[in-house]
């Protein structure tokens, strides 16, 4: 089991893309042009990219980052998602690979897994 913990985007359909911590915006910005990503946010009226894109999409951001840190505990998310709903495959990628989370990682996953995010 590894405390570093896992960095990177899940997909809907159950693809983990990893990059370092703070390169999410990076990645973003590389899957938007790799998979042909694109979607236009009508009450904004402008062509979402990189992070927004991804999590209007419903991708599900896992970060090891630690800016939270006060005192002895975190007070930050490690696993950022604003969809509805998990898809069926990143709740079976979640399951499958939970081990490589970090504890924190871990806890919040199980927490939402269990509320059926």
């Amino acid at each position: 089991m590894s405390e570093t913990g896992i960095c990177g985007w899940l997909s809907r359909d159950g693809n983990f893309y990893e990059c370092g911590e703070s390169k999410h915006n990076l990645l973003a910005s590389r899957l938007e042009k790799e998979l042909g990503l694109e979607m236009f946010d009508e009450e904004k009226s402008i062509y979402l990219h990189d992070t927004a894109l991804l999590e209007t999409l419903g991708f599900i951001k896992f970060t090891q980052s630690t800016y939270g840190l006060v005192g002895d505990n975190y007070d930050n998310q490690f696993m950022l998602f604003f969809g509805k709903r998990f898809s069926y495959e990143q709740r079976k990628w979640m399951e499958e690979n939970i081990l490589k989370m970090s504890s924190y990682q871990r806890s919040e996953c199980r927490q939402r897994l269990i509320l059926g995010y």
